[in-house]
């Protein structure tokens, strides 16, 4: 029978990470990308977005399907 391990996200031998620390850290980071989270799209991303849709209406239409078959 094989031993069962618990999973566990710590590396071997070091103490797991305080959860206050983890806290700190995730806020931080949370307020420092607000901004960028807010901002809007690029206009290039914007129109190279649509025309990416617009092919895949096209593939619909001309019954190409999806990549599977």
């Amino acid at each position: 029978m094989k031993a069962i391990r618990k999973k566990t996200n710590a590396a071997p031998g070091l103490a797991p990470p305080d959860p206050r620390a983890l806290e700190a850290i995730g806020r931080a980071l949370e307020a420092h990308y607000a901004d960028l989270v807010q901002a809007p799209l690029p206009q290039k991303l914007v129109e190279l977005l649509a025309r990416l849709e617009a092919g895949d209406s096209a593939s619909e239409v001309q019954g190409n399907g999806d990549a599977n078959g």
